[in-house]
Order: structure tokens, then sequence, then C-alpha cells
């Protein structure tokens, strides 16, 4: 009988630091896609720095680029940025198709510049340019973010790729 009354207060002591454990390697996410970015796919709103979300844009060119990306096989999440006639193209590759990655980054260039010839577009897939986007992104739909700040974030990202190549 002592046993089990030993065996019982030691059971709640696990169950009460298992559930202190769970509750303190819960995610608390405030709202933020960054967060969520490496795991789950996060589907951001493509942007133009001068006009912010696509309705401004010129017939929906920011969109239109998304969706030529999204269309890929390969892809499972993308993110587009404009600034002027530059278009930041960020993206993230599905897990078995890591191997062709520059053969998927020649497809999509060749295929954005085809479909939009008077544009400059710096694509990547390389995960660290997807995150500063996303952080560009999460940026620019804040109100009243200075035009400068933003555009010092963009070329930032331009810089970082020119490291990369």
């Amino acid at each position: 009988m002592f046993r089990q009354g030993r065996y019982f207060k030691g059971s709640w002591l696990v169950f009460i630091v298992v559930l202190c454990v769970l509750t303190a390697c819960s995610n608390q996410n405030d709202g933020k896609t960054e967060n969520l970015a490496m795991i789950k796919r996060t589907n951001p709103e493509p942007m133009d720095i001068i006009n912010g979300m696509d309705e401004k844009d010129e017939k929906g060119l920011i969109s239109k680029v998304k969706e030529t990306v999204a269309n890929e096989d390969t892809i499972y999440d993308v993110i587009v940025v404009k600034n002027g006639k530059k278009i930041i193209v960020a993206y993230k590759v599905k897990h078995l198709q890591r191997f062709h990655m520059k053969k998927i980054e020649k497809t999509v260039t060749e295929h954005l510049e085809e479909r939009f010839p008077d544009n400059d577009f710096i694509v990547s897939s390389d995960y660290k340019i997807f995150l500063e986007s996303v952080r560009l992104n999460e940026l620019l739909k804040e109100k009243d973010v200075p035009e400068k700040k933003a555009r010092k974030k963009f070329k930032e990202i331009e810089e970082l790729q020119k490291e990369l190549i």
C-alpha cells in the first residue's frame, strides 16, 4: 500500500514537469509570418515599396509575377517585393527538389524575363533572402513607413544577393 502512494506522487510530479515544459516550449506567435517562415508556407502578399499592396500597381504586375513563380511544381512559397523596375523574387523549394536548385532558379529567371521583359529580377532560392524579404514585407505593412527606409532595406537585400553569387 505504501508503494502505491509513492508511485501516485511520482506520477503527478512527472505530469507537472511535462506540463511546464510543454507550456514553456509553446510558440507564442505575435502575428508575424517571419516566425513561421522556415517551417510553414507563409504566402505573403506581393508588395511595392512605392505603392504598398498590389492594388495601385500597373495592372497587377507583382501579382502576376508571384502567380508565375508559384505555378512551378518545385516551389511551395513565394515572396515578391517591387522597387521601381527591380523586383525581388524569393522562394522556397520543395524538399526533394533541393538537388536541382540551380536549374530551378535558371528556369524561374528565364520565365520571368520572357514574360516581363521590362523589369529587372533578383531571383533567389536562398532562405536568408526569403527571410529578409519577409521582414521587408512586414515593414511595408506598417502604417507611415518612410519610403527611404524601405528603399534602404531593399538595397540591403539586393547587396546580400550579390554577395551570394
